[in-house]
């Protein structure tokens, strides 16, 4: 499962790199709890805080799974190995670009503009996994945001506004989703290439 196009370095160091992104991801819980609480108790934003609780609660217990799947792993084989940890990460940020467009969705949708987060796990992929998961990762990225907006935008799934926060009609307007969604491409596409780029991996034959 792990590419052979990663370096053996990286390789060799894959089931730490899983194990401090579970870390990492227990911190942004914790963000996603206090910006929450901040923007609704201190900045009078007014929305549901509930979805926005409950994804939190979401990243702690897939991080728990994480957790005991990696732990497993070692048991058995005394360190969780390259092909097990390539799976976890895999899993981890597949998983971590579908919650944050819930995140999104339920805290203004394509009005939000924290929309800059999903070029964390983008970079992740491109430090630590094969050429061809990064560019899935980042056409997963692209797919799943201009779904949201295009979803919102003709009513099939219902728009959640921030009064007081974020513009409240900016989701209908049709030139700003036109240019959100090409400025999103382009900004992960390019965070694809520049961490492929650092990693020293893109122009390496794909398996």
């Amino acid at each position: 499962m792990a590419a052979p196009d990663l370096p053996s370095l990286i390789r060799a160091e894959l089931a730490g790199h899983a194990w401090w992104v579970i870390y990492l991801r227990y911190g942004c819980a914790a963000a996603v709890i206090l910006c929450t609480m901040i923007l609704t108790q201190n900045m009078g934003a007014r929305l549901d805080a509930a979805p926005l609780y409950g994804i939190a609660g979401a990243l702690v217990a897939a991080n728990l799974l994480y957790g005991i799947h990696l732990s497993r792993a070692a048991q058995r084989t005394g360190a969780a190995s390259p092909e097990t940890a390539t799976r976890s990460l895999i899993l981890q940020i597949g998983t971590d670009l579908f919650l944050l467009t819930l995140l999104l969705h339920f805290s203004g949708g394509v009005t939000n503009p924290f929309m800059a987060l999903y070029i964390g796990p983008i970079l992740l992929a491109g430090f630590l996994l094969s050429v061809r998961v990064t560019y899935a990762f980042a056409a997963l990225a692209t797919i799943l945001y201009a779904g949201m907006a295009v979803l919102e935008y003709r009513h099939v799934i219902p728009h959640v506004p921030v009064p007081g926060l974020f513009p409240l009609m900016a989701y209908r307007n049709t030139s700003y989703l036109v240019v959100v969604v090409i400025a999103f491409l382009l900004a992960i596409g390019l965070t694809a290439v520049l961490s492929l780029t650092v990693s020293g991996r893109w122009r390496e034959p794909l398996p």
